[in-house]
C-alpha cells in the first residue's frame, strides 16, 4: 500500500515539467484567438444600436396615436376636435406628433367658441347669459374657456333669480308665497321653481279660483230663485185680492144693467111724452150709479138726451106756429 503512494508521487513529479512548459504556448494561442475576435463585437455593437433606436422611434409613434384614442374616448369632444384627430391618425407619424403638440388645441380653442355661441342663441337664457358669453368672444381663449367653465353658470343664477320675480309679480296668491321661498332659497331652490314649482302653484291658484267661481255662481242661483219664489209669492197674493175686486166688479154690472133698462124704458117715456123728457133724462141719470157698466149707461143716457132735446125743439116751433 505504502509502495503505491509513492509510485503515485513519482509519476506526478515527473510530468509536473511538461506541464509547466507548455501552458505559456498555450496562452499565447487564446490571446491571439481573442484579438482577432475584437472587431466582430464592434460590428455588433453599432447594429444593435440602430435597431435599439428605430425601435425607439416606432414605440414612441405607437405611443403617440394610443394618446389621441384615449382623447377620442372623451364624450365632451368638439366635432372640430374630433374630426382634425381622425385625420391625424389618418396620416403619418409625423402628423399624429403634430396634432399632440399644437393641432388639439387650435381645435378645442374652435370648439369653446362654438360652444359659447350655441349657448347664446337659447331662447331661455337670459340677457345675462348672452351679455357674458358675447364678452368672452371677444376676449382670449382663456376667456371663453372661463365662460363655458364658470361665468356661464353665474350669468344663469342671475337670469333665473330675474325671471322668478318676473313670474312672481304677475302670479296668484300661491305662485308669489312658492316663488319668495324660493328666492331665500338656495340658485337649487330657485331652479325647481322655474321647472316644476311655478307650474304646481299655479295649479293650486286656478282650483282655488275656480272653487270662488263655483261658490259664486251657486249664490247667484240661490239668490235668483229666492226672488222667484218672493215674486211668486207675491203674484199669488195680488191675485187673491183681485179675485175679490172682480167679484165686485161682476155685481157691479149686474147692478148696472137694470139701471140701463130702466134708462132706456125713461127715454121710450120721454119720446112718448117731451115734456117730461128733461125730467126723465134726470131720472136715468140719476138712478145710474158707479160701476164698471157706467160708460155704457152714459153712452144711452146722452142718446137719450139728444132724442128729447130734439122733440121738445120740434113741439116749441109746431106752438109757436099754431099762435102764429
Amino acid at each position: 500500500m505504502k509502495s503505491a503512494r509513492i509510485s503515485a508521487f513519482v509519476a506526478a513529479a515527473a510530468l509536473a515539467p511538461a506541464v509547466l512548459f507548455s501552458s505559456p504556448a498555450h496562452a499565447a494561442d487564446g490571446a491571439q484567438q481573442t484579438a482577432a475576435s475584437t472587431p466582430d463585437k464592434a460590428s455588433e455593437g453599432s447594429e444593435g444600436s440602430k435597431g435599439a433606436e428605430k425601435k425607439k422611434h416606432g414605440s414612441q409613434a405607437d405611443d403617440d396615436r394610443i394618446a389621441i384614442l384615449r382623447m377620442l374616448d372623451n364624450k365632451d369632444n368638439g366635432s372640430v376636435f374630433i374630426e382634425a384627430a381622425n385625420k391625424a391618425l389618418d396620416g403619418t407619424a409625423q402628423d399624429v406628433r403634430e396634432f399632440l403638440e399644437k393641432g388639439q388645441y387650435l381645435a378645442r380653442q374652435t370648439d369653446d367658441r362654438i360652444r359659447t355661441a350655441q349657448i347664446m342663441s337659447v331662447s331661455e337664457r337670459g340677457s345675462n347669459v348672452r351679455e357674458a358669453g358675447k364678452k368672452a368672444l371677444m376676449g382670449t381663449p382663456e376667456d371663453v374657456r372661463h365662460f363655458l367653465e364658470t361665468g356661464q353658470y353665474e350669468a344663469r343664477r342671475a337670469d333665473e333669480r330675474l325671471k322668478a320675480v318676473q313670474i312672481i309679480s304677475v302670479g296668484g296668491p300661491a305662485v308669489q308665497e312658492a316663488g319668495k321661498k324660493a328666492l331665500k332659497g338656495t340658485p337649487e331652490d330657485i331652479r325647481k321653481f322655474l321647472e316644476t314649482g311655478q307650474y304646481e302653484a299655479a295649479a293650486k291658484d286656478k282650483a282655488a279660483k275656480d272653487k270662488a267661481a263655483k261658490d259664486k255662481a251657486a249664490e247667484e242661483a240661490a239668490r235668483k230663485k229666492a226672488d222667484e219664489d218672493k215674486a211668486r209669492e207675491d203674484g199669488s197674493a195680488k191675485g187673491g185680492k183681485g179675485g175679490k175686486d172682480g167679484k165686485g166688479g161682476e155685481s157691479a154690472a149686474v147692478e148696472a144693467k137694470p139701471a140701463a133698462d130702466v134708462t132706456a124704458k125713461k127715454g121710450g117715456e120721454s119720446a112718448a111724452a117731451p115734456k117730461s123728457g128733461t125730467a126723465a133724462a134726470g131720472s136715468a141719470l140719476a138712478t145710474t150709479g158707479a160701476g164698471s157698466a157706467t160708460p155704457w149707461v152714459v153712452g144711452g143716457s146722452a142718446v137719450a138726451l139728444g132724442a128729447g132735446a130734439g122733440l121738445v125743439v120740434m113741439a116749441r116751433r109746431r106752438r109757436v106756429a099754431a099762435e102764429g
